[in-house]
């Protein structure tokens, strides 16, 4: 079993915020250090430094942690680009989250959606894959 720690977590972001006509970015790699809860006879731990890509998106109603996923309204196919939109409808003192998830580890990172954002559109290219997944081309919220 591991403990993971993020050791780096902050990257270029494009915008503070997903805001009105705002295009906003999940870092597209991070760094992370895991190691052994208890050591394991006859193993020695090996770490490599390899950064962990962005692998996927995830809009929430509500904390992450409640684990209330949110299916996107439509999405549409076009010479190897899928674009995916959600359109959320706020319900009283509830807010929307997003989580930008990673390859190779279990940490993600989540940040609440200003009140404004009515609508997120997420662009992969599915020609190239990451952790299996059509990789994430950018997000943009309005």
């Amino acid at each position: 079993m591991r403990i993971i720690h993020l050791m780096v977590l902050l990257g270029t972001m494009a915008g503070a915020a997903c805001a009105s006509a705002q295009t906003a970015a999940c870092p597209d790699t991070i760094a992370v250090r895991q190691e052994l809860k208890e050591k394991m006879t006859g193993w020695e731990p090996f770490t490599n430094d390899i950064p962990l890509r962005l692998a996927y998106l995830t809009f929430y109603d509500g904390p992450p942690r409640e684990k209330a996923s949110l299916v996107n309204d439509s999405s549409k196919k076009e010479a190897g680009i899928e674009t995916a939109t959600w359109h959320f409808t706020r319900n009283p003192g509830r807010h929307i989250w997003v989580a930008c998830s990673y390859s190779g580890t279990a940490i993600a990172l989540v940040r609440e959606l200003p009140a404004a954002v009515s609508s997120c559109t997420v662009t992969y290219n599915s020609r190239q894959h990451i952790a299996g997944m059509p990789q994430v081309e950018k997000f943009a919220c309005k």
